[in-house]
């Protein structure tokens, strides 16, 4: 294969893994897919976890098949096939696991036996005169009306903003969308912004989403937002401590008030961060971190940050505490350590929309850690 059938094969893989790609190039990568003469690339699904990793096992063999090498610049995060083995390979830690799927021994058993569901989509909605909705509950269609917009929800479990009337009002009725633990929703605003909120997380803004010729929101949480350009009103996401300026953009925001640092990470287009009088302009693949009042940049891949959108746990040499941060605000569950060293290094990827009892078998793997469940607890032990 060519240098060049090399890098298109390459950007083809990526756009499939995050499903953004347009028919004409799904049409491209099937054709060289189904022709390929390496019956080895075609991996069964019962080899899978999920099918969040049998794409990611494709992924890697296609890589292999092409010869292209990881990007990454730490240990790899995704699984890999053993085929003789007929077992799933999971990295985690400073070691390479062989995680068979069988039952386990009975003290597993017994530490598992009240596993917990993963999270769903879910969320409250609050309108300028208090009235709030769940809208897990919520029938699909109209909700209400602020501000000549109608609010409505669809089947696939999103709000959106749309005009309802020619009035031109542009009162800032205040609205705030608002996540639980265990609950995650996605929000089209009145200017075609989408914003994916995570679990225990809030979205602050007005209905109009025009405040003295900005667009602005507040953010309490995570977020992913795809802003929709306009290059007259600019978008500020304002959290408790920094500021982020776009025009039109895709970047994630992680500004949870129990975590110790704000994250800003840029998948497309320019931010502009701006914290303590400094300001820092992120390019692709860039992440801001606002900690302690300092602000610095590093690289990162940025499609890991935002693997939460996309139903996937990444975790990229985290400490313990920091892994089961993320873990108990989708599950809804506690957290207490009985001994677990809360530094201990983790890194790898699964599926979000397993089982708690799953999650933490291949947290296990690291051999640094044993969990048990207490009806809604995790217990991490030495």
């Amino acid at each position: 294969m060519i240098e060049k059938d090399k890098i298109r094969l390459q950007e083809l893989s990526h756009k499939w893994l995050k499903g953004t790609l347009t028919e004409l190039e799904q049409a491209e990568f099937d054709k060289w897919f189904n022709q390929s003469d390496d019956a080895a690339v075609k991996i069964p699904e019962d080899l899978a976890l999920s099918k969040f990793e049998h794409k990611q096992l494709m992924l890697t063999r296609i890589r292999e098949l092409a010869g292209i090498p990881e990007r990454r610049k730490t240990v790899s995060l995704w699984p890999r096939i053993a085929v003789a083995a007929a077992v799933a390979v999971v990295i985690f830690g400073a070691g390479l696991f062989y995680f068979a799927k069988n039952n386990g021994n009975q003290n597993q058993d017994a530490a598992y036996a009240g596993d917990i569901a993963p999270g769903k989509m879910g969320a409250t909605l609050t309108l300028a005169n208090g009235k709030t909705i769940k809208l897990a509950n919520a029938s699909n269609g109209e909700l209400a009306q602020e501000s000549g917009l109608t609010i409505s929800k669809t089947a696939d479990g999103q709000v959106i903003y749309s005009t309802a009337s020619a009035d031109g009002s542009s009162e800032n009725k205040i609205n705030t969308l608002s996540t639980a633990k265990g609950e995650t929703y996605i929000l089209t605003l009145s200017d075609k912004t989408q914003v994916w909120l995570n679990a225990a997380s809030s979205l602050t803004y007005s209905a109009a989403l025009n405040e003295r010729g900005q667009r602005r929101v507040k953010l309490s949480g995570e977020a992913y937002f795809q802003v929709a350009k306009d290059k007259l009103h600019p978008f500020i996401v304002e959290t408790d401590k920094q500021e982020v300026e776009v025009l039109g953009t895709h970047f994630n925001v992680s500004a949870y008030p129990d975590d110790q640092a704000v994250k800003t990470t840029l998948l497309e287009g320019s931010v502009k961060v701006a914290a303590n009088g400094r300001s820092e302009r992120l390019v692709p693949n860039q992440q801001s971190i606002l900690s302690k009042g300092n602000l610095k940049i590093n690289e990162v891949e940025a499609d890991d940050v935002i693997a939460w959108k996309n139903g996937q746990f990444v975790f990229e040499d985290e400490p313990l505490e920091s892994v089961m941060k993320k873990i108990a605000r989708w599950y809804d569950i506690e957290v207490e350590y009985r001994g677990a060293d809360r530094s201990t290094r983790i890194g790898g990827g699964i599926s979000r929309y397993e089982n708690v009892s799953k999650v933490l078998k291949q947290l296990e793997l690291t051999k640094g850690v044993h969990f048990k469940i207490e009806g809604r607890k995790i217990i991490a032990e030495k």
